[in-house]
């Protein structure tokens, strides 16, 4: 049931990162778009690809903090920082985000849509920062578990939960028109508003 949990804990975190269209996911939306579903997925088996290395790193920088004697307060207040500063980002996003991120050409080989897919990945650095807040979170609710294979189980969720979104983006790209401006704004804001509510609510937690 414990891994279970942490399968699903990865999946929903993963899925959710992603919702804001972005530099993977809109890539994803034109390569489907221009060249086929096929070639989508390739790219975003690439992109996910490197989100269980980003994972890694983030439980492992969250693992140290609760090898602290003051495991527990300590990683709470990490967290409330943690989510502070991606409340912040989500919110400063929301009123900037003027315009559709800058899509990246496509090549129409599956090497290098593979590849491409690795690259584009690897220059995106948010997903460090955003599992180390949300890992030490759960960690310091007692719902996370540094040990194998929890951990890994939860890794592999966020992967999955991350090609899983990419996927939805490729699949319905196609079936309905939208603002991807104004949907961008209320999902950056919706965001901002979560993590915000998680670090008040942590605060509490931690002085009440």
């Amino acid at each position: 049931m414990a891994g279970l949990l942490h399968l699903l804990f990865g999946l929903i975190i993963g899925f959710v990162g992603v919702i804001p269209p972005g530099l993977l996911n809109l890539t994803a939306a034109k390569i489907s778009v221009k060249q086929n579903r096929k070639a989508a997925v390739i790219f975003a088996l690439g992109a996910s690809l490197i989100v269980v290395a980003q994972v890694y790193v983030g439980v492992f920088f969250s693992k140290l903090l609760n090898n602290n004697p003051d495991t527990l307060l300590l990683l709470e207040k990490f967290a409330v920082v943690a989510f502070l500063a991606l409340s912040v980002f989500f919110f400063i996003r929301a009123l900037l985000d003027s315009g559709t991120p800058v899509v990246k050409e496509v090549n129409r080989s599956p090497v290098k849509l593979f590849a491409q897919g690795i690259i584009l990945s690897v220059l995106n650095i948010f997903p460090i920062p955003f599992y180390i807040g949300f890992s030490s979170f759960l960690a310091s609710r007692g719902l996370f578990e540094f040990t194998y294979p929890m951990a890994h189980l939860f890794i592999l969720g966020a992967a999955s939960g991350t090609f899983l979104m990419l996927l939805a983006y490729i699949t319905y790209v196609k079936k309905f028109a939208f603002d991807s401006n104004t949907f961008a704004r209320k999902i950056n804001y919706l965001l901002g508003g979560l993590t915000l509510f998680i670090a008040v609510f942590t605060i509490f937690r931690i002085y009440s």
